[in-house]
């Protein structure tokens, strides 16, 4: 018997174009009760709309896979992963760690696969991913052969699926910590305890951006995570840097990945901080800077949180522009897909309006390409970056 779904007619059952997401209030009847397995999506006059995974108890409750009547199977899997492995190919250089999978972007909703030199991490963040993941690490073993893979489904997304926190390691135990390389640069890779799936990978164009504005300036590098900005700002000729970052853990490898590239303390440093707290101070004792970096964790829960996270965007933005020297450069980030980027735009702007200084944009940044955008998915564009000349 078929998996089948029917949606309700006229508004109520319309599905926007080259969106992958069904939500629970458009299905009129789906039979037989089986969450998470593959269902045919079909009009209320029969039309047949696509494949996906169904779970009732999400709000989205299908996830298509394709638009084609075709057979949901390994075979399937295996193409659309090698498919997201052979563009990373073509558009990926100069390092050894990227995304390979990124959910929809890849037509692959639910599933999140990075490449950390020889080892691989993967997040499932959905029912109906949750039911293939033995099929899933056997494809990523033949696709992407690599030496040890980490299971890191601890989003709290997964709630909402009624999946429980999972990290693991499938099959032999790997080492928690991965050296990899990114355009000149070093990095270990805490892929267990370290956030998300131990680096920002979404930042490195943002990185390499930043080279081009770093050398003979003071740098100072706001919520520095593990210090990539901060290092790929010393080495590139930076006359001195320090970042802050409120947690201790990141602060100290923070600390090993600039001796891992050969950085003295006298060129760069680290500081435990709260980053509000720490740019106030710096106003008041007068210190300045030639270049901020202002890349915060989403201050963006849902919808509702929006104003409350505007107000704290705006407060960081103003600050740092405090404490630039005339002519001095602000790159700050948002990585809240509910941030959109005129709304970010506006935010600096009041920031400005407020210090009573000019901005120039010199630079619009956004994720890197191995988290594609599909523009039909407007949820798969979240990091919005700007390089702003302050005066």
């Amino acid at each position: 018997m078929e998996n089948k779904i029917i949606l309700h007619g006229g508004k109520k059952g319309r599905t926007a174009y080259g969106h992958p997401w069904i939500y629970k209030g458009q299905i009129k009847d789906a039979s037989p009760d089986s969450p998470g397995e593959i269902y045919s999506v079909y009009s209320s006059n029969g039309r047949f709309i696509g494949k996906g995974y169904y779970n009732p108890k999400s709000e989205i409750s299908i996830r298509l896979l394709t638009y084609k009547d075709e057979v949901i199977d390994k075979g399937f899997f295996k193409r659309r992963i090698d498919e997201a492995l052979k563009f990373r190919e073509r558009f990926i250089k100069d390092t050894n760690a990227y995304r390979v999978v990124f959910s929809e972007s890849d037509r692959l909703p639910g599933l999140i696969v990075d490449k950390y030199s020889d080892c691989v991490v993967f997040q499932i963040l959905t029912l109906g991913m949750e039911k293939k993941k033995d099929l899933l690490v056997d494809i990523m073993k033949e696709s992407l052969r690599p030496k040890f893979i980490y299971e890191k489904s601890d989003s709290a997304s997964r709630r909402l699926e009624g999946l429980e926190i999972v990290k693991r390691w499938c099959g032999s135990e790997g080492v928690q910590e991965v050296e990899i390389s990114e355009g000149g640069a070093k990095f270990i890779v805490d892929i267990v305890e370290g956030h998300k799936t131990g680096f920002y990978l979404d930042q490195r164009d943002s990185r390499v951006a930043i080279r081009d504005f770093a050398s003979g300036r003071r740098v100072l590098d706001c919520f520095t995570h593990t210090g990539s900005f901060a290092i790929h700002s010393s080495l590139c000729g930076a006359s001195e840097v320090l970042g802050i970052d409120i947690h201790d853990a990141q602060i100290e490898l923070a600390r090993k990945n600039a001796k891992l590239n050969g950085l003295s303390e006298k060129k760069i440093t680290f500081k435990a901080a709260n980053v509000f707290e720490a740019l106030k101070e710096f106003d008041r004792s007068k210190a300045r800077f030639d270049l901020v970096v202002l890349d915060p964790p989403s201050f963006v829960k849902n919808k509702k949180t929006v104003e409350g996270a505007l107000a704290g965007y705006k407060e960081i933005n103003l600050r740092a522009m405090k404490i630039l020297d005339k002519g001095g450069i602000l790159a700050t980030f948002s990585c809240s897909g509910y941030i959109e980027e005129e709304l970010f735009l506006q935010v600096i702007l009041d920031a400005a309006f407020d210090t009573r200084k000019n901005v120039k944009i010199l630079k619009r940044l956004a994720q890197s390409l191995d988290h594609p955008i599909d523009p039909f998915i407007p949820q798969t564009l979240y990091l919005k970056g700007l390089i702003l000349e302050v005066s």
